[in-house]
């Protein structure tokens, strides 16, 4: 696929799986248009881009803000006159019991995770319509696939990240505008650093690198694609799930029984989270 000249939108771009893919595609040839909200960051990853593609730029934008996001998009329009391609990649994540996670911190996780996204492609997506051409790309998780312990807010968000996927692919397929997501298992990158020593910890074989999740998000765009699950031990964990739900329920059991603690309580017998701890 010919990526040159072509605009390509990436959100989380400062960091991680966003930053490698705004390298990647500099290096092919595109038009990189970064977001994020960590200015020092995005200075660094520009430089880097620019290397290979000097008319990128970085944006400081919080993508759970909408008015941030259209002011953002309409920049993008307004310097280059087209997206081609919106990677909706900036999320964020936790590892807490739900019980014990405060309203405003489960807030913040859908906000970005899930109406981030949904802002950009509000956003992004008039101008690909009347241009009959698009992708959006959605970075979810193999936790939008598979209910996992201690994660309800983060796997709430990519539920409803890949539902809102499948919907949208069958309404802007006819349009000519691809639709893809990408699920993959834990990733060796910062995103998980304030919660990586809390459990159920992933088992370090099992983490995949943040060049192989670029590699599968660039075949899948090139393939037009709609969903890609990876490493291969997750898409096999993932059918079990899909073809024998009961099991898989009673064998994902035994494996985080021995995790659940018993949230902790207040003088008041209210359980402890962060707003009351």
């Amino acid at each position: 696929m010919d990526y040159k000249d072509q605009v390509i939108l990436i959100t989380g771009a400062s960091n991680g799986i966003g930053r490698q893919l705004a390298v990647e595609f500099a290096e092919r040839g595109a038009i990189v248009a970064g977001c994020g909200r960590s200015i020092s960051r995005l200075k660094e990853a520009l430089k880097e881009v620019r290397r290979a593609s000097p008319q990128s730029v970085m944006i400081g934008c919080d993508v759970s803000d909408v008015e941030q996001v259209k002011g953002m998009i309409g920049k993008v329009l307004e310097d280059y006159g087209k997206i081609d391609i919106l990677i909706n990649n900036a999320g964020v994540g936790m590892r807490r019991p739900f019980v014990e996670t405060s309203l405003d911190t489960i807030e913040g996780i859908t906000r970005i995770n899930y109406l981030g996204a949904l802002y950009c492609a509000h956003e992004a997506l008039p101008s690909m319509i009347a241009r009959g051409r698009g992708h959006i790309v959605n970075i979810s998780s193999g936790a939008g696939k598979i209910g996992t312990l201690n994660m309800a807010a983060y796997c709430g968000s990519k539920f409803a990240l890949n539902g809102w996927s499948e919907s949208l692919y069958h309404e802007l397929k006819p349009l000519g505008i691809g639709v893809t997501v990408i699920c993959p298992g834990p990733v060796q990158t910062d995103f998980s650093r304030d919660f990586r020593d809390t459990v159920p910890k992933a088992p370090p074989e099992r983490i995949v690198s943040v060049a192989a999740v670029c590699q599968e998000v660039i075949k899948a765009i090139e393939k037009n694609k709609f969903e890609v699950v990876m490493p291969r031990w997750l898409c096999v964990i993932e059918a079990l799930k899909r073809h024998a739900p009961n099991l898989f329920r009673v064998l994902a059991q035994r494996r985080f029984r021995a995790d659940v603690v018993q949230p902790a309580k207040t003088e008041r017998g209210k359980i402890r989270n962060e707003s009351n701890s």
